[in-house]
């Protein structure tokens, strides 16, 4: 038995990370057993599919095993990698991470906005397909409903920080889109993220004005 579906979405999900990724976060991101990922981890490390390494640990027990794939990391402008170390700095230091991580994720919303020239759109939906586009450039595979309010997040581009930093890295995310959605002509103030939501991925509510 070779490269199974199950085995090839855990290989998607490696190769979009910019970091390293523990079994734990895995099972987080697909709802699948600790002992059928751990199995198929190792297949595809005996594969030479992936690599794995021991995390750094300084307490007792044995570190955790990471997963990544060989190669570039991915990220546009290496925003991931960024972003993932802005994470672990905040949450070492900070006395309110969700509201700087937010604060930085606007931010960043801001940055990428004038890099690709986005402004405002004709209506508040054309808004909400404008950050949802972006979103997709970015590597979160956004999956929208017919009114494009109620959108599902597919990939997280920083899977092990956000297992490890929720509080931090979601927030982040979630001033991300608000920027985006502010820049485009969408109402900020009515962008909500719900993390981890189900599965298959993250909820991303970008509502139309009631």
């Amino acid at each position: 038995m070779g490269l199974t579906e199950p085995r090839a979405a855990l290989l998607e999900i490696l190769s979009r990370q910019p970091d390293p990724v523990s079994i734990d976060a895995v099972v987080l991101k697909t709802g699948r057993h600790a002992n059928t990922v751990r199995e198929q981890l190792n297949w595809l490390v005996e594969a030479g599919l992936v690599e794995r390494v021991k995390a750094h640990s300084e307490g007792r027990g044995r570190p955790a095993w990471l997963y990544s794939v060989p190669g570039d990391r991915p990220g546009e402008d290496d925003y991931a990698e960024l972003a993932a170390a802005l994470a672990w700095k905040v949450a070492d230091g900070s006395s309110d991470p969700q509201r700087e991580g937010r604060a930085a994720g606007r931010r960043w919303g801001q940055e990428i906005c004038d890099r690709r020239g986005v402004q405002q759109a004709a209506d508040p939906r054309a808004g909400r397909a404008t950050t949802v586009d972006v979103m997709a450039d970015l590597g979160y595979a956004p999956q929208p409903d017919a009114r494009l309010d109620k959108v599902l997040l597919r990939r997280c581009p920083l899977l092990e920080a956000a297992h490890q930093h929720p509080d931090v890295v979601c927030s982040t995310h979630l001033g991300l889109a608000q920027a985006v959605a502010e820049r485009a002509g969408a109402d900020p103030e009515r962008v909500e993220l719900v993390p981890f939501a189900e599965p298959a991925g993250c909820r991303l509510r970008l509502l139309a004005p009631g």
